[in-house]
């Protein structure tokens, strides 16, 4: 039974397997002298870019002076640790030496696995790994990082060293502020004081090498700078957050996001066990599909022959392969845009030849070899993203280790990357049952009823909502109820029995009104466009039009939240989500015409020496304010702009990017809070003392749902464990009845197990 590391065992670092897979951060080529002059060419380049650090740092070779530094933190109660590895995956990469700092003494390195670059034996006078582990055992302090996951991992799994992380300055700067880089050396120098005026990168002094061929002395000047800079920009940050601007987003943080780190870490380390018997079943299926479909679009593009030869003739430089590659964007925009003469709907993309683009061209005569080419894509999407690919990430424990970025959107929400375990198509039930429990064990998996919607009722305080999930109603049937005056029963998708238990017979006009108002409230939640509602209620754009409005103002305390979501981005350029969370959206705060001469058109003041053109004066500006308000379609107001140049005025019109940032508004506040609630839930659930006496560890996060595996013979105890924390873990803020649907099996999405 392959182990993995989600609980802390005092075997584990014995359990470890190198994977063929390693993800280094470069390989080196060439054999001999070649590598080792080009090696030493790198060196002195880097050695001369880090030359103002040789008098900072100072390199650590023996267990006394790790000691003696390690004493001077415990006295602080406060250090910084960075670590220097191979390559970018903690499991399958090594660690090559860890920095250190704390105030009062200068930054140190601890060089661990550095080789000979010429040898590629392991240096003499470094510490080994299990020195460098015991004697960071002894500091009880705070541990501050940067990226505290990578590190926490990868002394993990090199040195059996567990660490709690108290600071992460990359999380922290984002809850202070979500776009922008949020690399080290980037935010250091745009925040603190700083010798160095560039960011050097580690591929910016030394790609083509992995870390351990650096010299030490090289090694030093670049790694040990990190932990000052880590712990000078967590001052910062300290100081941001207590200074009263950013109450918010510092209770995110200290509450929400840096208790979740070590959750994190956790599933990262489990992983979750790959289905052998089923990858073979898929490949074998998909492969097969895939000929098929490549026959299809080869029967399709035979229709073509004729155009496409005499294209060739006439274009003999034209670099069509023969028979034409559907799979190569130019060789595609060749036959749409100039074989074919196509014009593309897409006026940002020309000569495009992405999905929407065919979508539309299969609405006409071309629809064949359109259909044709988007059912390969498909499938070779499936092979190449899913099918194919897992075979090959696996690691030497028989499971995938996805990574999981836990502020993956600018809205808070979880995104997971090699392999996204979130975009795993949920409509396609094969894929996702590549993945399953380990042998003996079943994956429990839970999610949030309604989710979104109960977020919507507390963030607008509508009283009514509030009340269909107090009375555990559906909150559709009840708000369609309550729009079109009709009862809750003539608004339900089934009818109910003389009980009131709902049937299997299904209720058409009930299931009707209860889907045209969940477009309408999923619309405003998720920032659609009426035109985009009335499409999915297949209805005109003024009949969806009117069922919004209806439901608007039957739900008073919906309509006054999108208001006062829209009021708090102009007013602050941010929005909040219940916990606090901020969202920029600095498109809000934008006028809705920006007005200005054009240059040399303007008028000119002689005394205005610092800036001789002045504002388009109020008069003009209010003129053509009215005419682009009037202006009802695009082709209008390009005419009232270009009549405006024609006077010497330019008209930067922002309203489309207003009303993109208006359908952000309610979103990001509903996203981001349903997040923060379902980070609170496994925070709860991976220290939840019961949970780890059952064995239960969590793999997967998709926004409202949850999975993870257990024992077969806990997983009735872990179900109704694992429902309890999801539903209580909100209701310190959110004070409603959350309901928390679980299932049991063995795949992912696989039979449901009775328990």
């Amino acid at each position: 039974m392959p182990l993995s590391f989600a609980r802390k065992m005092a075997s584990d670092k014995d359990l470890i397997k190198k994977s063929k897979t390693a993800t280094t951060r470069t390989s080196i080529k060439g054999g001999g002298n070649n590598i080792a002059s080009r090696i030493q060419a790198i060196i002195s380049l880097a050695n001369q870019r880090l030359a103002h650090h040789k008098d900072d740092y100072i390199v650590i070779r023996t267990v006394e002076e790790l000691r003696d530094y390690i004493n001077a933190g415990r006295l602080n109660d406060i250090m910084a640790l960075d670590t220097e590895t191979t390559g970018l995956n903690p499991i399958t990469d090594k660690i090559v030496g860890v920095c250190l700092y704390t105030p009062g003494q200068k930054a140190c390195y601890i060089p661990i696995n550095h080789k000979s670059y010429i040898t590629g034996q392991r240096l003499d006078n470094q510490l080994s790994g299990e020195q460098v582990a015991n004697e960071l055992r002894l500091f009880d302090g705070k541990y501050v990082f940067h990226n505290a996951k990578f590190d926490i991992r990868i002394c993990r799994h090199s040195l059996g060293l567990y660490i709690e992380p108290y600071w992460d300055t990359q999380i922290a700067s984002k809850c202070i502020q979500e776009k922008g880089s949020h690399e080290l050396k980037d935010l250091h120098l745009a925040l603190c004081d700083s010798k160095d005026t560039e960011s050097l990168t580690f591929n910016s002094l030394f790609r083509g090498i992995t870390f351990d061929n650096v010299p030490i002395d090289t090694a030093v000047l670049y790694a040990a700078g990190d932990p000052i800079k880590t712990y000078e920009l967590y001052e910062k940050q300290k100081e941001m957050f207590e200074s009263g601007e950013y109450d918010g987003p510092y209770h995110v943080f200290t509450h929400i996001e840096m208790p979740l780190v070590t959750t994190v870490c956790d599933m990262e380390d489990r992983g979750i066990c790959l289905d052998n018997d089923v990858v073979k079943y898929l490949k074998e299926k998909y492969h097969k599909i895939h000929d098929e479909r490549l026959e299809d679009v080869k029967k399709a593009l035979s229709m073509y022959d004729d155009v496409i030869n005499t294209y060739r003739i006439t274009h003999t430089d034209a670099k069509l392969d023969n028979p034409l590659n559907v799979n190569s964007v130019q060789q595609l925009a060749i036959l749409f845009y100039d074989i074919l003469k196509l014009q593309s709907p897409d006026r940002k993309s020309p000569r495009g030849t992405g999905e929407d683009i065919l979508k539309e061209y299969a609405k006409g005569p071309h629809k064949n070899i359109c259909e044709a080419i988007l059912n390969l894509r498909q499938v070779e999407k499936l092979l190449s993203t899913y099918i194919d690919k897992m075979p090959q990430i696996v690691l030497d424990d028989g499971r995938v280790h996805c990574k999981y970025n836990q502020y993956g959107a600018d809205t808070g929400r979880f995104s997971s990357s090699d392999p996204n375990m979130q975009n795993i198509p949920s409509h396609n039930k094969e894929i996702r049952k590549m993945f399953k429990a380990q042998d003996d064990y079943v994956l429990i998996g839970a999610d949030y009823s309604q989710q979104e919607p109960a977020v919507t009722s507390f963030l607008s305080d509508d009283k009514d909502m509030q009340q269909a999930f107090r009375d555990n109603k559906d909150i559709y049937a009840t708000i369609a109820a309550m729009s079109f005056d009709k009862t809750y029963e003539e608004c339900l998708e089934f009818f109910l029995d003389e009980n009131g238990n709902k049937t299997d017979v299904v209720n058409a006009p009930g299931k009707e009104r209860r889907g045209q108002a969940k477009s309408i409230v999923l619309g405003i939640l998720y920032g659609r466009t009426i035109n985009t509602i009335a499409e999915q209620l297949e209805c005109s754009v003024n009949k969806a039009q009117e069922i919004y409005d209806t439901v608007l103002s039957s739900f008073t305390g919906l309509a006054k939240f999108i208001k006062q979501s829209e009021d708090q981005a102009i007013k602050n350029g941010y929005v909040e989500t219940a916990w606090g969370r901020r969202r920029h959206i600095p498109d809000m705060q934008l006028p809705k015409y920006e007005f200005s001469y054009i240059s040399n058109r303007g008028h000119y003041d002689p005394l205005a020496f610092d800036n001789p053109t002045v504002e388009v004066d109020q008069k003009t500006v209010a003129r053509y304010t009215k005419a682009m308000d009037k202006a009802r379609y695009k082709k209008d107001r390009d005419n009232v702009i270009y009549n405006a140049r024609q006077e010497g005025i330019k008209i930067k019109d922002n309203s489309y990017k207003i009303a993109e940032a208006q359908r952000q508004c309610v979103n990001s506040r509903v996203q981001g809070s349903a997040a923060d609630m379902t980070k609170l839930a496994m925070i709860a659930i991976n220290n939840d003392p019961k949970m780890k006496e059952l064995d239960f560890h969590l793999l997967i996060q998709v926004h409202d749902e949850v999975i993870g595996e257990c024992p077969k013979e806990n997983a009735k105890e872990v179900a109704e464990r694992l429902s309890y924390l999801m539903r209580t873990a909100p209701t310190e803020l959110i004070k409603l009845p959350f309901k928390c649907d679980c299932s049991c099996t063995t795949n992912w999405y696989g039979e449901e197990i009775e328990l």
